[in-house]
């Protein structure tokens, strides 16, 4: 956008203040940067979960988000060791439902949030997260970020004092315009009262002064970096529908955004800077969370220095709050001239029996029960084969767990495993070497597994990139059902059973164990470990670089004794129904 076309939103005061920040060079600075992030970058791999609300204890959707993030930054990781790789998660404490939630259980705000936020760090350390960061709201070094970016912005003349009169969802922590709020009857009381259209959330009317930021002088430099090729908001769908109601001259997306309430309803929060009459809002003030974890302000002295960690290379969030870190976070990003993020990836939401969790219907799953029940690695697949699929929706189903634990996990790669490590097969080998030996001819029943198993690291770091994480997992699970079909095929426990059937059907087997447990190690980390130390493969040799068949290297002998990598699961009667 030239200068001219943007000054003219501002008024005349501002102008001569904001010029040398408003300029266009500025801003494309931030987008090319966005755009031109390589993978062989020396900048550490940076991934952000959304910080959650702690208004109530974690949920599957929060493991969701959690898990896609984990699992991105230990794939980072298991691309280039060298790199390094960070992942923040963490929760948001301020905010009037806070204030109000504490306010009902008789106890201070900060009581409240130490004990939520306690229960999501649970939950990190029950799934195996293995995350560098877990930042609060409440921290020292955030509320010194966000004062940071309040007077950068004031000073840049983005910040300015308006009133503001309109429809604001508590629950939502958001303002909601008068195109989407309708009247709702309550049909058990017959209380009528004003809804948000979109979500079914109870909106109150506010008249209050506070202070706006210009999100408006953005719309350009918005549109400019979602259609940047790859799209940076993931999926494409999400990025067609912003883009579509931004170029909507009837969009209010981008109207100025009310980032302060009156400390007199809102006490509980960061006060704005020099106006402690006014709280920052609470959207504006957990969005910088994820420059506070990255070392912001980097005035020295800071875990990572500018330049080290900041910008996000993903940013996983769930679709309903698509528009905070679309057009929001970017806008304040471009306002301080720092770079965008390179990924933000939206998922879906859980249902379960095809029916929205909510705890008035008492479908609301709990990820604890979950994990103890099924085992921690057999969520961890089952959320990210079944929830992998980020432009839908996914339904939670215990029969769907218990069909994929028994089919696929035990069924597939458990199943396998035991024919290619019983002792009444591998005594057939005419030498043990023969288990991690190529074949010198291959017959043609070996014909598609072999092109399975060569093209499968390039097909799931590709699904990967794509961010279609279920095609990923599909792709390790059609090699595994290839590989059974090709042992059922030669049949190596035959007397008949030639030493090259024997020699294919244990090799190949193997392999493909060995590759899909080098592959997987990021969404089952206890799991890929106990599978590679069933085969005998030596801890050094689980890179990303020995997934080609035939570069195991030596296999050292499995421990003595049967171990069952998916034991059976005895499904209580209350779970299973």
């Amino acid at each position: 956008m030239a200068l001219r076309a943007l000054c003219a939103r501002l008024p005349p005061e501002v102008v001569a203040l904001t010029r040398s920040h408003l300029e266009r060079p500025a801003w494309s600075r931030s987008l090319s940067s966005a755009a031109a992030a390589s993978p062989t970058t020396t900048k550490t791999f940076y991934a952000t979960t959304p910080i959650f609300y702690v208004n109530a204890d974690p949920h599957i959707g929060h493991l969701h988000s959690t898990l896609l993030a984990d699992i991105y930054t230990r794939h980072a990781r298991l691309r280039d060791p060298r790199r390094g790789a960070i992942m923040c998660t963490g929760t948001d404490e301020h905010g009037l439902k806070i204030q109000r939630v504490a306010e009902a259980k008789g106890v201070q705000p900060k009581e409240l949030c130490d004990g939520v936020s306690e229960r999501f760090r649970e939950l990190a350390r029950a799934a195996n997260i293995d995350h560098q960061v877990f930042i609060r709201t409440t921290e020292a070094r955030h509320r010194t970020a966000v004062e940071h970016v309040w007077r950068e912005l004031q000073k840049r003349g983005y910040i300015y004092k308006s009133s503001y009169a309109g429809w604001y969802a508590v629950s939502d922590e958001a303002y909601v315009p008068e195109g989407q709020v309708g009247e709702v009857i309550d049909p058990k009381s017959g209380e009528k009262y004003m809804a948000s259209t979109e979500t079914g959330t109870r909106v109150e009317w506010m008249e209050e002064e506070n202070y706006k930021f210009r999100l408006s002088a953005f719309r350009e430099p918005l549109l400019e970096w979602l259609t940047t090729t790859p799209n940076p908001v993931q999926p494409p769908s999400r990025t067609t529908a912003l883009v579509s109601s931004l170029s909507n001259p009837s969009s209010t997306d981008l109207n100025d955004l009310s980032i302060s309430r009156p400390a007199s309803r809102l006490s509980w929060g960061i006060p704005v800077p020099d106006d402690p009459q006014h709280t920052i809002y609470v959207w504006i003030d957990a969005l910088v969370n994820y420059l506070t974890a990255a070392g912001y302000p980097w005035l020295g002295g800071e875990a990572f220095e500018k330049g080290k960690v900041w910008p996000p290379d993903l940013q996983v969030v769930g679709k309903d709050i698509v528009r905070f870190h679309a057009l929001y976070l970017p806008a304040v990003l471009l306002a301080l001239d720092l770079p965008l993020p390179k990924h933000l990836l939206t998922h879906g939401h859980w249902t379960m029996d095809k029916f929205k969790m909510s705890k008035s219907r008492g479908n609301v799953a709990n990820p604890f029960e979950a994990m103890q029940l099924w085992g921690v690695d057999a969520m961890r697949m089952y959320l990210m084969r079944v929830g992998g699929n980020s432009a839908s929706d996914a339904d939670y189903s215990a029969s769907e767990i218990e069909r994929f634990y028994r089919k696929d996990l035990s069924g597939q790669m458990g199943n396998l495993l035991n024919r290619v490590t019983t002792k009444k097969l591998t005594k057939k080998l005419e030498s043990p070497e023969l288990m991690c030996t190529m074949p010198t001819t291959l017959e043609k029943e070996d014909e598609t597994l072999v092109k399975l198993l060569e093209d499968l690291p390039a097909a799931f770091d590709g699904h990967l990139a794509s961010f279609d994480v279920h095609r990923a997992l599909s792709a390790v699970f059609d090699a595994l059902a290839e590989s059974n079909r090709h042992v059922q095929l030669l049949s190596p426990w035959l007397a008949t059973a030639s030493p090259s059937d024997v020699h294919r059907a244990l090799f190949f087997g193997s392999e493909t164990l060995r590759i899909a447990g080098i592959l997987l190690q990021p969404f089952m980390p206890t799991k890929a470990a106990q599978l590679l130390d069933m085969l005998g493969v030596d801890a050094a040799r689980r890179r990303w670089e020995d997934c080609e068949i035939g570069k195991g290297g030596h296999r050292t002998a499995p421990a003595a004794g049967k171990v069952h990598l998916w034991p059976a699961v005895v499904v209580p009667e209350a779970a299973a129904s």
